[in-house]
């Protein structure tokens, strides 16, 4: 008989890194959800009171706007294809146990 947790763990596996791989981009919308990026002004300790882009002694800010942003989120879009891999090979190694 099959044991159905091991099934579970096999379809869940398989089914959850298929979607981190086809779907990168979705898997971290949901992950970062709330967490808006060009929410963030200012530097750690500041209460928000001072100029955008520039810090309370006038100097201005740097790299806020993020210009290597599109390969930030490329990385972060491998990583989670990477983890979507090795979601998919477990699943399959939990199929595997089952024969």
């Amino acid at each position: 008989m099959v044991d159905a947790r091991t099934l579970a763990a096999a379809v869940l596996g398989v089914a959850l890194g298929l979607v981190f791989v086809v779907a990168p981009e979705t898997v971290l919308q949901v992950h970062t959800a709330g967490r808006l990026p060009r929410d963030r002004h200012g530097r750690y300790g500041d209460d928000g009171t001072g100029h955008r882009g520039a810090s309370r002694d006038g100097a201005p800010h740097g790299g806020t706007d993020g210009g290597d942003a599109p390969a930030a989120v490329s990385q972060w879009r491998r990583l989670v294809q990477l983890v979507g891999v090795a979601l998919v090979l477990g699943g399959l190694y939990f199929a595997w146990t089952l024969v």
